[in-house]
């Protein structure tokens, strides 16, 4: 049995598990040289879909995480000069994240190195297959926040 066909037959969960740490994988291997690791990248990438004073517990949650090693993640990211910190006006409590211009300038930067393996990995597939593929992934994860709701796991 070729390494394909033994891939094929594994459970859906396992096969997308190894595709993404393949995917993580490469996409670290082409930042070295940034410095980032792949906590860093993908936590620069969510705070910038979240937008400026993201809660910590907010992005903690977004991101699937316990808040040991975000804030881990975040004092690194805070020293490199990529992200900012403060205090909520309204509750003293909260710390606020907000990407600075550096901050922004890396994730042009992993934006791009990101877009470019992306092409390299979907271009032997045709685009109404990326399309299905695309809307498919989409309906796996709300049918798995659907259920996780429904067992009050969130």
């Amino acid at each position: 049995m070729t390494e394909d066909e033994l891939f094929a037959r594994r459970p859906m969960g396992m096969r997308m598990a190894m595709v993404v740490r393949q995917w993580r994988a490469t996409i670290d291997s082409a930042i070295t040289d940034t410095g980032l690791t792949q906590s860093s990248w993908t936590v620069l990438m969510q705070l910038h879909q979240l937008g400026d004073n993201v809660s910590v517990s907010e992005l903690a949650e977004v991101q699937g995480i316990e808040l040991p090693p975000l804030m881990r993640t975040l004092t690194q990211l805070e020293s490199q000069g990529y992200l900012l910190r403060s205090t909520s006006p309204y509750d003293k409590r909260i710390r606020l994240l907000t990407l600075t211009a550096e901050g922004r300038s890396i994730l042009e930067d992993l934006n791009r190195v990101i877009e470019a393996y992306q092409s390299r990995v979907t271009r032997t597939i045709p685009a109404d297959d990326l399309a299905t593929f695309s809307a498919t992934l989409n309906h796996i994860a709300c049918n798995l926040r659907t259920i996780r709701e429904e067992d009050n796991k969130i």
